[in-house]
């Protein structure tokens, strides 16, 4: 009788590894159609999305989309600008797939963006008053060419919810490369930016679908 049971034999590592390509999903932000006709009135966008899956653990990101804007204030002034803008990133999945799940299915993502909209604006009916020596005048410029940058930390979900149809939300906080200085002509709002300061939220609603 042997004095030490042999202990029994773990079973080998899985060793299943994801395949490097897992598709690309095209998607639309209705987010946009809801704010345009419910919160910023003064503003129309449309947005969307490519977004390869590379191992189901990194996601690189094109977003195009048009946004345009148009506001007056009490005194008569008229701002009103439109173009497109174009986004590039990267996002991450937080947390770690499965081994054995080769298909995507719930995921949580965390990533960066990039922004640019090269865009004209204009405004019109602008009063300058001279605090100094007294009297007014009215300013209207029309065309102005300008280009922003800026940066998106974002935040969201992604969920099957029949086949290869998925939705999905993203939170971003979004940031300008170069702030305004006092005084210095800048466009009131930046198409898929927002009104221009040195930081501002946004929030995508998300129908896509895996190809």
């Amino acid at each position: 009788m042997p004095l030490l049971a042999q202990s029994e034999k773990k079973a080998p590592t899985d060793t299943i590894k994801i395949p490097f390509y897992q598709g690309i999903f095209v998607e639309l932000d209705v987010a946009p159609f809801v704010e345009n006709s419910l919160i910023n009135k003064y503003a129309k966008a449309s947005q969307a999305h490519a977004m390869l899956n590379i191992k189901n653990k990194y996601f690189p990101v094109v977003e195009i989309g048009y946004a345009e804007a148009s506001q007056s204030n009490s005194n008569g002034a008229l701002f009103s600008t439109a173009g497109l803008y174009q986004k590039i990133g990267l996002d991450f999945r937080l947390l770690k797939p499965k081994v054995e799940t080769v298909k995507m299915s719930n995921f949580v993502l965390g990533g960066i963006r990039l922004g640019m909209s090269s865009f004209n604006y204009s405004f019109t009916n602008v009063e300058l008053k001279d605090n100094y020596w007294g009297g007014s005048e009215i300013i209207n410029k029309t065309n102005i060419h300008t280009t922003q940058f800026w940066f998106e930390l974002t935040a969201g979900l992604r969920i099957p919810i029949y086949k290869n149809i998925y939705v999905g939300w993203n939170v971003r906080n979004k940031h300008l490369f170069r702030n305004p200085k006092d005084g210095e002509e800048t466009p009131w709002f930046i198409p898929g930016y927002g009104i221009n300061d040195t930081s501002a939220w946004g929030f995508s609603y998300i129908v896509g679908y895996r190809f």
